[in-house]
């Protein structure tokens, strides 16, 4: 394990790992079942929206702990926070853009022209203005930063904090392009690991 947390504190990156592809998992059978299960429309809280809270913060902690591992296997000082938009501009330039190529072409195969987000609206019962999606940019960092406080904002989804500018509290799950993520931010490490275990040992 290498110690790039400060004094008295290390991570094991293969933990991490297998760690995040399990909350992965919990995070997909949900997913499945959204466009099924969750309809449009006022609704009072259901077993349906309880599905949909976990399955938001399990997949952004399993984004999380993937960026995670991947810091701590290129030793670079993992940062002690969720915030996904800042954890993935901590990577090294060359490693953004070798995972945001891939990211790209995944989504662009599996998720185009399909419906991948949904946004939750928690306030009154008249229905809400929504945010036109279409229009948000697909890329990974832009993707990133708009989920950057996924896991913190879902798991206390019961909690209401009304804004001074609208009488709504919004939550977004862009889960199509979340899936997407985790799909090359893996990938590289599974590089890494190789490469690694190919090195002579000193």
């Amino acid at each position: 394990m290498s110690n790039g947390s400060g004094p008295g504190r290390s991570r094991d990156f293969r933990a991490c790992l297998v760690s995040a592809e399990a909350f992965q998992r919990l995070a997909e059978p949900i997913i499945a079942r959204i466009t099924q299960d969750v309809e449009s429309g006022v609704q009072d809280p259901s077993r349906e929206l309880g599905d949909l809270v976990a399955s938001a913060a399990n997949l952004g902690f399993a984004v999380e702990l993937y960026l995670k591992a991947l810091l701590e296997l290129l030793d670079v000082t993992v940062p002690k926070h969720h915030h996904l938009g800042r954890l993935y501009q901590t990577l090294p330039q060359e490693v953004r853009t070798e995972t945001e190529q891939r990211y790209d072409a995944t989504w662009r195969t599996q998720w185009s022209g399909k419906r991948a987000s949904i946004t939750v609206a928690k306030g009154p019962r008249d229905e809400p203005t929504w945010n036109a999606y279409r229009d948000e940019s697909k890329k990974l960092g832009p993707l990133l930063e708009r989920s950057k406080d996924l896991f913190q904002e879902w798991r206390y989804a019961y909690e209401f904090t009304q804004s001074a500018d609208s009488p709504y509290q919004f939550h977004q799950f862009e889960y199509g392009l979340l899936l997407c993520a985790c799909e090359p931010i893996r990938a590289a490490i599974g590089r890494r690991v190789q490469l690694t275990a190919g090195l002579p040992r000193p």
